[in-house]
């Protein structure tokens, strides 16, 4: 009987292989939410693309998911293929017909950390909320009337101070998958309590922004309009990836505003600040907007990937570096710019092509930087032996990047 079960046992204790991932669960991905369902290496599900319903469905070998896709006005082929962790994945399709395959790639959705449920970002009824948390103390920035939340969670609920308009309490509740807030507000004064609820907001997968904060160049009614934005927004057309948006600012209140409502996309931000500017900072019509200007409202930018200066000397002092400390370990971003006075089109071929290899060539800022002064070579001095003035291009890395 032993000589039977000593061989049972031991294989009985051999630890189990880790399990395989499937496509089988909820999707964020680059044309939309996407359920897939895996049985026996099929595969099917549906996709919500531009409000429409679309199905899929193929087979699974080696971790590759081969598929077929039917949408209301095409059909078409693509394949995935599924991150090690089972997280993510990287995939193409191409409509029947053609030539090139177009890049699909997918993201799981996972429930929110414990520790940090309500951290993130959320579609309310009164605009769009960002929520950071921090040694347990919750701030956020709501697009409504500019409006700012600070809290804390007791038993479950985060119990907030709110001011926009007024001010007054707060509270939210999560619902159990923790992708819907519910809760509710009540103005200092008054007794009716008014409901607040929202949905998580998940990234597009492979989607990035360039948002462009433009002051205005011209100086009379005489000089025909120009502006960097209007070009890059054409430029960047040909990158479907690339989601460009321009905004003008006039101060340091409408500088900020547009800042705020950059951390309000779910996805990576390049954030371009194209106007005038000194070693102080960007001139504005109410003053010079600091490091401490700028600094405050990209504590909650957690999606900010890089901050550029299109300006004259403003990486010629501290601050950039003061930038990046009083934005806070919640916003760790590099700073790239100029550090002397630019000619405009010196200064436009140097901003295109660090932001093309950024953003359409998937380099990081350093690499980019590396590479432009390599292709380039007057954007790295002062002075040049080219056609075109040096521009003393410079970067200052993310903090605890490695160089």
């Amino acid at each position: 009987m032993t000589r039977f079960l000593l061989p049972l046992l031991a294989c009985l204790a051999l630890p189990s292989a880790a399990a395989e991932p499937v496509f089988t669960g909820d999707w964020a991905t680059t044309y939309g939410d996407m359920t897939l369902t895996e049985s026996s290496s099929s595969v099917s599900g549906t996709y919500i693309m531009e409000g429409s319903v679309c199905s899929l469905e193929g087979r699974r070998e080696n971790g590759t998911l081969t598929f077929k896709y039917r949408e209301p006005e095409a059909d078409g082929e693509g394949r995935f293929r599924l991150a090690a962790d089972g997280k993510s994945f990287k995939g193409e399709w191409k409509p029947d017909g053609a030539a090139k395959f177009i890049p699909w790639l997918g993201r799981r959705r996972l429930p929110p950390e414990a520790g940090s449920a309500f951290a993130g970002l959320w579609e309310t009824n009164f605009g769009r909320l960002r929520l950071t948390e921090a040694g347990g103390k919750f701030a956020g920035y709501y697009s409504f009337a500019d409006g700012s939340i600070t809290g804390r969670v007791e038993g479950g609920t985060l119990k907030f101070r709110y001011k926009d308009q007024k001010e007054g309490d707060g509270e939210f509740r999560l619902a159990q998958d923790g992708r819907a807030l519910r809760g509710r507000w009540r103005a200092d004064g008054d007794k009716e309590w008014r409901d607040w609820t929202g949905l998580r907001v998940d990234p597009v997968a492979g989607r990035k922004w360039l948002v462009v904060l433009e002051s205005r160049w011209e100086s009379s009614l005489a000089e025909p309009e120009y502006t960097y934005g209007e070009m890059l927004k054409i430029f960047f057309t040909r990158t479907p990836s690339v989601q460009v948006r321009q905004r003008f600012y006039t101060d340091r209140s409408s500088l900020l505003k547009w800042m705020r409502e950059a951390t309000l996309l779910a996805e990576p931000v390049v954030l371009y600040f194209s106007g005038h500017g000194t070693a102080a900072g960007l001139e504005t019509e109410t003053g010079p907007a600091t490091a401490e200007v700028l600094a405050e409202p990209l504590q909650a930018g957690g999606n900010i990937s890089l901050v550029h200066f299109g300006s004259c000397d403003v990486m010629k002092g501290a601050l950039p570096a003061e930038l990046q400390r009083l934005a806070g370990a919640g916003a760790r971003f590099p700073v790239s710019g100029f550090a002397q006075p630019v000619d405009w089109a010196a200064s436009a071929i140097t901003d295109f092509m660090y932001l093309d290899l950024i953003l359409s060539r998937d380099l990081t800022p350093a690499r980019a930087a590396a590479e432009l002064k390599r292709l380039m070579p007057f954007t790295a001095k002062e002075n040049s032996a080219t056609p075109y003035d040096g521009v003393s291009f410079r970067l200052l890395p993310a903090p605890g990047a490695a160089l």
